[in-house]
């Protein structure tokens, strides 16, 4: 809606230098013509001021019936059309007929068809009119002038109609073309989606881990940026498969991976690592607060409801460890799987962090 009062009110301005321009003619004629075509001051004056309150009466009735913008603005086209084509027919023996042929392109600008018709054919009629009532009775117009023009705005209206419907057909081409590249762009972007992330549980999967993993491991040498990884396994899983099948041991690792999901900041990244193990990166965080997010990610798995296997507790081990300067991506990650080892070893439902003094570290990718 915006758009279209925009383009009204610039037809409604151009309306105004219409009338501007027919004051300035309507003047150089008064001044400049010979005398026996010069007119009174008092008739220049009268017939620029009605193009001007056309003008004005246009913007007053767009003013109050906006709902009819365009057919407002295509009616003080055809209005102002004639009123400036008996004006210069007070000059010259024939008034150019391309006043009249205007307005039938105003339409054009909106892509309405049935506006193109409804005003096409009124200026078709309305001319029929004008000619029997004004240019036969005072100007003594041949026939043939008025078949000639009534053929010419037929034509116009006619070319009007197949200019609009080319214009649709593309634009409908371009629609359909736009709409299939939106398709192509989205389906590319579902594609690139299911390559990075684990199907069960939607979170990144183990590639994509890594390939983020040794990005961050490279900025944090480059510009001193704090990571820290953790790595969660699930306790006893295996004992769950077994017990209840692999279809709740689905819905156990869905449930993990929401809790996980929850419970990071917008700027960390986790991923299924495979199996039952879930790998996370804490970013901007330091280590004392990467472990308390590990510890609730601990306490809300614990926490959550398992009905569907008897509220059959479920827990998760983790080990964390944070980036030295000397570590690469996988002695990164091979520290908090270290870590990760002792807390099974220790009882399992805990999160242990990083001890070189403890943790044999045993690189795995």
């Amino acid at each position: 809606m915006g758009n279209v009062d925009y383009l009204n009110r610039q037809i409604l301005y151009a309306y105004w230098i219409v009338a501007g321009m027919v004051f300035a003619v309507e003047l150089s004629y008064f001044l400049f013509d010979s005398e026996d075509h010069r007119q009174t001051l008092s008739s220049l004056a009268g017939r620029s001021l009605l193009v001007i309150a056309i003008a004005g009466l246009g913007e007053v009735l767009y003013a109050s019936f906006r709902r009819y913008g365009r057919q407002i603005v295509v009616g003080v086209s055809l209005t102002l059309a004639y009123v400036n084509y008996l004006n210069m027919g007070l000059y010259t023996e024939n008034a150019p007929g391309i006043l009249l042929i205007f307005p039938m392109f105003v339409p054009l600008i909106y892509f309405d068809r049935k506006l193109l018709d409804l005003f096409g054919a009124l200026n078709i009629g309305l001319y029929a009119a004008f000619y029997f009532a004004v240019e036969r009775v005072f100007y003594g117009r041949e026939i043939e002038d008025f078949l000639l023009m009534e053929f010419m705005l037929a034509a116009s209206m006619l070319l009007g109609r197949t200019v609009l419907i080319r214009a649709i057909e593309i634009g409908r081409q371009v629609e359909h073309l736009t709409q299939s590249q939106q398709d192509l762009i989205v389906d590319k972007a579902v594609s690139q989606r299911l390559l990075k992330t684990d199907a069960l549980t939607q979170l990144y999967n183990h590639g994509t881990f890594y390939e983020y993993l040794e990005d961050l491991v490279d900025q944090c040498r480059r510009n001193g940026l704090q990571i820290q990884v953790a790595v969660l396994d699930i306790d006893n899983f295996k004992k769950i498969n077994d017990t209840y099948g692999h279809l709740i041991g689905d819905l156990v690792l869905k449930e993990v991976s929401i809790r996980v999901g929850m419970t990071i900041s917008p700027n960390d990244f986790a991923a299924r690592y495979g199996g039952e193990e879930f790998a996370i990166i804490f970013t901007e965080k330091t280590i004392e607060e990467a472990a308390e997010y590990a510890e609730r990610i601990r306490a809300a798995v614990e926490g959550a409801n398992y009905s569907y296997m008897g509220n059959h507790p479920v827990t998760v081990s983790a080990g964390l460890s944070g980036f030295e300067p000397d570590d690469t991506a996988e002695t990164l990650f091979g520290k908090a799987d270290a870590a990760l080892y002792r807390a099974k070893r220790s009882g399992k439902n805990r999160v242990e962090r990083f001890d070189g003094n403890r943790d044999a570290v045993k690189l795995r990718k």
